[in-house]
């Protein structure tokens, strides 16, 4: 045996010195405890803690709504046998913990399915299992936010009387528990978590507690409900029907109470190697089941002798809001409580797989594999951070609880998923698993016991799947999406009557000029507000690459170019001006979609919107990137001034994307690009001085005479440069001139901040002028003195081409991060908008999508407002993209494509189609063949840019490796 230990452990390369001094564990991890640094628990407790704070959730208070359904006798049965169910499987599940004929570990349940009957099995087992824990974290949200409010809710009603309006919404709740389970996710594993779960059991008997003594009191007071041997009786309000599936859906929840094997080998792993683990995990598997069985029954039992066949399906509730009213907030806050640790329980596996295998597929990225470590407190306490553990699991729990908000009647879903996960989890796998581990042969009396039980059980499952799929179809008509503040019909009466009053002072105030003709708040932009945006949009960090497109292309071919596409761009953004009013009717067009589907119908619109919100949304990811270039430039710099030009100055964008990403977070909650005026503006003056410092630096190059070699041609052929390459970089090179041209996917949305007198399409015309004469000036200077200094072998970056005067530099990269700060909320606001739209329309009687809370902040009152969604929706947002910001390091060559591909429809075709239907320029004129020539040479231009698009991406993805990440 210790032979094969040893062979074992050189298999999976592992020091067996180590292992001999109890340094590691035989599979070369940190050795296992099975205990908490400051709980001094065995190893058995600590697993029979996580199993309690797993299997007793708020569910018990359930039970007693399962016994009305069954009766005595069926009801009490059903919960026993499930339990013995539960514990004998268990059982089989822990030894399988080892791999067969191995010591190797199996650290998931996906693990040892894989191991003992290979096949697919494992995958369906991992989508089942990784589904219904990522199901029960929603649910877990859901139901503490439900006790949360409950606590507001009485004690409301013991302040203000039980007839007293009390209505609160659950949004703010959940979006507190999101943030305190963002903070407890970050504890790296299981193993730390044996506190947590201590508290949560310890919560779970208390709230049960409380329920069995609010019974027990009730009972022995002579108050008890009727309750019968059968359950709740067929009559005038329960038909035979509804009875069958409630009996359904008894015999589900009962079933799901007793199961936990979805986190059984996850709680294995934590265990140390002696006494062997499968011997420890059968004890605790037995002291958990009894004590939770115990819980159950008494819970149960008390619960339907107390509030009889009508007992609710919370326990707690069958007493009301009311009294003792600091008895049933105790209680709801321990469960609360229980859910905060039962939510890690259960995502801890789920954390475990993805990250498991993101450190699989790429173990030399810094990102995923490097912990941080920090001292806090005076006690110096150690805590590590890891940076994709960061933000996956705050994304994580972020989308969590955005569906626990979008979906108030999850529950009943994850009653569905529950039904469907027990049979294979709980009594499928383990079986089939124990037949291959001992060899049972088919046709014997063991091997059909273990088949009658698995039948049985996948019945039952059948019945609670159905039962729960009649409950889901009631909730869908019972609830609506992101409907979350319960309210009465009369309350529902007085909100209709204010809508309606609303409606009529709407009218006075666009004839009082409170608003405008669509009713929106009074629109206050100019042509200088609408300038500052085009500029923000147009001039961006690409300014600084027009020097290497000259050197593609040459003196001639260069700034003809460039001439030409700020021509293209200035001509079809006032064809595109002219189409912000509808015609005929004279509405206004909100966004450039919008006004496709006016002026062109049928499907078109719905391509112009996918082509503009993916190319917005690239945007916003190449803008991160850039940024954080920049930010990392700066870094640099100051270490090549301090250490010299050969010292190893390295340095991690990921801090740096962070740090933008949660600015961005604030700015994104901006409402609307109409109060982005002041960013703007800041962008556009930044975006002037970045330029400036690069023209400034390039002309006192080229006036002192230390001027590269320029030519009318560009970069010549030779030894260095093959005409294959000088073709795919004067495609590239059009593509960048054309793309640096472009701002016609928000002008429709820039228009639509401008005030109505005088017309807008007349001052947006100006207003494309200026900016455009503004860019192609700045375009010119830049491209121009940047190739003239630096001459054919300028860098992509005009800057750089220069390392002194490093503060200079340096400046001038400061200056690109506040400007794309700004030109990132000038790209997101029309994506936030179209969402923001649709939700509030498709939802317009949410609380949720449509209130704004109106907050005061410091001593001035600033005055500004806070809406949920917006709030929730637009934080993730900035969260997906700053994550794939780091993921992908060579963004800006997807960009660079997206651009390419973007530009011809966008700036081109669509304006030039919208133009031809205004004016009804019928097909064969000859303005109408001049525009189609217009037409095909865009076309063919941004053709051969994405082809060199998708050149440079190929050889990025052979330079570059997903969360490669340090420089």
């Amino acid at each position: 045996m210790n032979h094969e230990i040893e062979s074992e452990i050189c298999e999976i390369s592992v020091d067996p010195v180590k292992v001999a001094n109890g340094e590691v564990d035989d599979d070369g991890r940190s050795r296992r405890t099975g205990i908490d640094s400051v709980y001094s628990l065995r190893t058995v407790w600590t697993a029979s803690a996580h199993i309690i704070t797993a299997i007793v959730g708020s569910g018990v208070l359930s039970l007693a709504w399962g016994l009305a359904q069954l009766g005595w006798i069926i009801g009490i049965a059903t919960l026993v046998i499930f339990s013995g169910i539960s514990l004998y499987t268990s059982g089989l599940l822990a030894e399988c913990y080892r791999a067969p004929n191995s010591v190797k570990r199996n650290y998931t349940y996906r693990d040892a399915v894989k191991n003992y009957l290979g096949g697919r099995k494992y995958k369906a087992l991992g989508l089942v299992q990784y589904t219904l824990l990522c199901g029960a974290m929603v649910g877990y949200t859901i139901t503490a936010s439900i006790s949360m409010v409950a606590i507001s809710k009485s004690n409301c009603y013991h302040k203000e009387g039980h007839k007293a309006p009390c209505k609160y919404s659950y949004n703010p709740y959940m979006m507190a528990l999101g943030i305190v389970e963002i903070l407890l996710s970050q504890i790296p594993n299981f193993h730390k978590l044996s506190w947590l779960s201590t508290i949560a059991a310890s919560m779970s008997f208390s709230y049960a507690g409380i329920g069995m003594g609010l019974s027990f009191a009730k009972i022995v007071s002579g108050h008890g409900e009727k309750t019968t041997l059968t359950g709740v009786e067929i009559g005038l309000d329960l038909t035979a029907a509804d009875k069958t599936w409630r009996i359904f859906q008894a015999i589900g929840n009962m079933a799901f109470a007793c199961s936990y094997a979805a986190i059984l080998i996850e709680i294995q792993d934590t265990l140390k190697s002696s006494p062997p683990e499968q011997e420890v995990m059968k004890k605790a598997n037995t002291i958990a089941t009894f004590t939770a069985t115990t819980l159950y029954l008494m819970c149960g039992c008390l619960g339907y002798a107390a509030l009889g066949n009508h007992a609710q399906g919370n326990i707690l509730t069958g007493f009301g809001f009311y009294e003792p009213f600091w008895l049933i907030d105790l209680a709801n806050f321990f469960i609360v409580v229980h859910l905060l640790g039962a939510y890690q329980v259960l995502a801890q596996p789920v954390f475990g797989v993805v990250e498991s295998w993101a450190g699989n597929r790429w173990p030399k990225s810094k990102f995923i594999n490097d912990e941080h470590h920090l001292g806090i407190g005076k006690n110096n306490s150690k805590f590590s951070v890891n940076f994709f553990r960061l933000i996956w699991r705050t994304a994580f729990v972020a989308m969590a609880t955005l569906i626990s908000m979008a979906f108030p009647f999850f529950n009943e879903v994850l009653a569905f998923l529950g039904a469907i996960a027990y049979w294979p989890m709980t009594v499928y796998f383990p079986m089939e698993m124990y037949i291959v581990r001992k060899e049972i042969k088919r046709g014997t009396i063991c091997w059909f016991g273990l088949h009658l039980v698995n039948l049985v059980c996948l019945l039952a499952a059948l019945a609670a799947g159905c039962g729960s799929i009649q409950g889901v179809n009631q909730a869908l008509h019972t609830y609506k999406l992101f409907k979350f503040t319960q309210m009465g019909e009369i309350d529902e009466e007085i909100e209709q009557a204010n809508n309606i009053s609303s409606m009529d002072a709407q009218a006075y105030k666009v004839a009082d000029g409170g608003v405008d003709d669509d009713g929106r708040s009074k629109r206050t932009g100019t042509v200088w507000t609408a300038s500052a945006h085009i500029v923000t949009a147009i001039v961006g960090s690409g300014v600084l690459s027009l020097a290497w497109g000259i050197a593609q292309l040459g003196w001639i071919t260069g700034v003809s170019t460039l001439l030409i596409f700020s021509s293209i761009s200035l001509y079809s953004s006032g064809l595109l001006a002219d189409c912000y009013r509808a015609p005929l009717s004279g509405n206004r067009n909100h966004t450039y979609r919008a006004a496709v589907k006016t002026y062109l119908g049928g499907r078109k619109h719905k391509i112009c919107g996918l082509v503009q919100y993916v190319l917005l949304v690239g945007m916003v990811v190449g803008y991160t990137i850039t940024a954080a270039i920049s930010m990392l430039t700066i870094r640099k710099s100051n270490c090549f001034q301090k250490r010299g030009h050969g010292a190893q100055c390295k340095f991690s964008n990921n801090p740096f994307m962070i740090g933008i990403g949660i600015v961005e977070m604030f700015l994104s909650q901006i409402p609307n690009i109409h109060k982005l005026s002041w960013l703007s503006i800041i962008a556009a003056i930044m975006s002037v001085s970045y330029a400036g410092i690069g023209m400034g630096l390039a002309f006192t190059k080229a006036v002192l005479g230390h001027g590269e070699t320029t030519s009318l041609t560009g970069e010549e052929i030779g030894p260095n440069l093959t005409a294959a390459d000088k073709t795919w970089g004067m495609f590239s090179a059009i593509g960048n001139i054309a793309f640096a041209c472009a701002y016609l996917q928000i002008l429709i949305e820039i228009q639509d901040t401008l005030k109505s007198s005088p017309p807008e399409n007349k001052v947006m015309k100006k207003a494309n002028v200026i900016a455009t004469l503004t860019a192609t000036t700045l375009y010119m200077l830049c491209g121009c003195f940047g190739y003239a200094a630096l001459g054919n072998h300028a860098p992509g970056n005009l800057l750089a081409g220069f390392y002194k005067p490093f503060w200079l530099v340096d400046m001038a990269n400061s200056f690109i991060v506040v400007h794309l700060l700004g030109a990132y909320q000038v790209m997101a606001q029309p994506v936030f908008y179209v969402i923001e739209s649709w939700t509030s329309t498709r939802w317009p009687k949410s609380k949720f999508v449509t209130k704004e809370y109106p907050v005061t902040i410091g001593k001035n009152n600033l005055k500004f407002s806070v809406n949920l969604f917006r709030l929730t929706w637009r934080t993730i947002f900035v969260v997906m993209a700053t994550l794939l910001s780091m993921a992908l390091p060579f963004f800006n060559e997807v960009l660079g494509l997206l651009g390419a591909l973007a530009y011809w429809p966008l700036t081109v075709y669509f304006p030039l189609e919208m133009y031809i239907a205004q004016k009804n320029i019928k097909r064969g004129t000859s303005w109408w063949f001049g525009l189609q020539l217009l037409n095909l040479v865009c076309f063919l231009a941004a053709l051969g840019a994405a082809c060199s698009s998708i050149h440079g991406l190929y050889k990025a993805l052979h330079t570059y490796k997903p969360l490669k990440v340090t420089q």
